[in-house]
This record gives structure tokens, sequence and C-alpha cells, in this order.
């Protein structure tokens, strides 16, 4: 009897510990239907490295409900109607835990983001890190896409994520120039020196910016296929003339110096003309700046 009594002492804080943390985690009786989600990417290639959501991919899911006289409330890190519920791509099915459900006619704001942490921290400053290394699965874990619909409700149905690239990218394409004999190197390392790696991001707002308080650091970027190389940058603004690109071909290191702003959404573009002189590499902007969403 004793025992029993300990259990039940230990459950009641339990359920009152979930009550209290905002959400729905159980269907209304006269409303038992769970909101469905369907994330949507930019334009190709959505993610850094695809067209499409992936199987086993996470995004992290806010629902924040409109107050009594039907006015938008803020989006806060804790007593939403759902915070921060994980939802698993399958086959294009989205699984979300714990579930949220719709209740009565009311009126929310959806908030999402990729890819999902378990712990966010803060709503204003959620702190972002880079991958360092890039190649392989590093560039698209690097990639933080972000979406917000406005006003949805059970009657709409199925709730649309448009998601957008909050981060900067940077392409690289090595081009031979006329002296540099041979094909274009397939194991060249291209690195990204001199930028902060962890982003500040807005939650709410999608607004991101460097983390002042971390220092500069070295990314490694991903090879697309010989002579095209990405990286995933946070936005800023390089303003003094410092050592940012580096191409090392065959134990040969070009290192190049430019001053550089990297913009929140877009996609910019460096072709480095490559010479058998490693002190006369040019380079130039090759396509500049574009949209990247």
């Amino acid at each position: 009897m004793r025992k029993r009594i300990i259990e039940y002492g230990i459950f009641i804080p339990m359920l009152l510990a979930l009550a209290s943390c905002g959400g729905r985690l159980a269907p209304d009786p006269d409303y038992p239907e769970p909101m469905t989600f369907a994330p949507l990417l930019p334009g190709a290639p959505g993610r850094a490295t695809a067209t499409s959501f992936e199987d086993g991919d996470e995004i992290g899911i806010f629902a924040v409900s409109h107050d009594a006289q039907g006015m938008p409330r803020r989006l806060e890190i804790s007593g939403n109607w759902a915070n921060n519920s994980k939802a698993v791509n399958d086959g294009g099915e989205w699984t979300v835990s714990p579930p949220v459900y719709w209740h009565e006619d009311d009126i929310f704001d959806i908030y999402s983001y990729y890819p999902y942490a378990s712990d966010v921290g803060s709503i204003e400053n959620f702190r972002f890190e880079l991958e360092s290394d890039q190649r392989g699965n590093g560039l698209t874990l690097s990639d933080f896409l972000w979406a917000k619909t406005s006003s949805a409700c059970r009657k709409a149905g199925t709730v649309p994520l448009h998601f957008t690239h909050r981060l900067s990218r940077l392409d690289i394409n090595l081009v031979k120039g006329p002296d540099y004999e041979g094909d274009l190197p397939s194991d060249a390392i291209v690195k990204v020196h001199g930028t902060v790696p962890v982003a500040l991001v807005n939650l709410e707002s999608g607004d991101v910016e460097k983390d002042p308080e971390s220092p500069v650091g070295t990314l490694i970027a991903c090879c697309n296929a010989p002579g095209s190389y990405s990286a995933i940058v946070v936005p800023q603004k390089i303003l003094n003339q410092i050592p940012l690109v580096e191409v090392i071909v065959d134990d040969v290191s070009y290192l190049l110096s430019s001053k550089f702003i990297f913009g929140s959404g877009m996609r910019h573009s460096l072709d480095i003309v490559l010479s058998d002189n490693p002190d006369k590499v040019l380079i130039s902007i090759g396509g500049g700046v574009i949209d990247w969403n």
C-alpha cells in the first residue's frame, strides 16, 4: 500500500507538468482532428542538395492560437498551443510528435524550422551552428530553413509550410586559366576562412544575424562536381580585405583575399581562374548574387 501511494504522488505532479507545458496533447472530444502539415521547399534545388525533403528529415513546429478577439499572439518559448513538436518525414507523410490537435474553430499561426533541435533555448536568439566540414551531408545540415503560415484553421485542412533559406550560400567555380595545364582537379579542397559560423535566429520573424560573441572559423566546402563547390555561410559583412577562400590543389594553395557581404537568403557565385602560378590566380563574380529562394 505504501508503494502505491508513492507512485500516485509522483504521477499526479507529472500530469500537472504536462498540462502546464501548453499545447493540445489529446484531441478535443468534439474536434478530434489532428493538424496535418505539408512542408514545401523553395525552388530547385530546394534544400542545399535536394529538391524535396527526404525520408527521415525532421522539422520543428510551433502553433500559436489567436486570442478571443481574433488577434495573433506572440510566439513564446513555452505556453503555445504546440511547443516545438517534432515532425518526421516518412515517404511524404509527416508524423508529428507530440501530435497537435485543432480546437473548435480557433485560428492558429504555425511556425516551423529545419533542421529540428530538441532544445530551442530562445525564440528571439535561437543558436544555430554550421557544420565546419560541409562535405557529405554537412551542407544539408547547415542549411537552416524557416516557414510561417498565418491564420491556419481546421476548415482549411492541411497546413502548407513554405520554407525559405535564411542563411547564405557561396558557390565557388574553378575555371582553367590559359596557362593551366590538364583537367580541373577532382580532389581539390576548398575552404572558406574568416566568417562567424554561428547564427542567431529569431524563430518568430525568421531574421538571422551572426552571433557577435562567437569567433571566426573555417568552413570546408562541399564538392558538387569537379570544379564546383558550395558552402553555407552565416549572413554577415566582411568589410576588411582578409583571406577568404583557399583552394588546395596537389599540395598547392591558392589563397584569395576579398571583402564580401553575405546576405540572408542570397546565393553568391564566385569564379576562380586557376593558373600554374598560384600568385597569378584571378577572381571574378560569376553570376553575381541571386535570390536563393
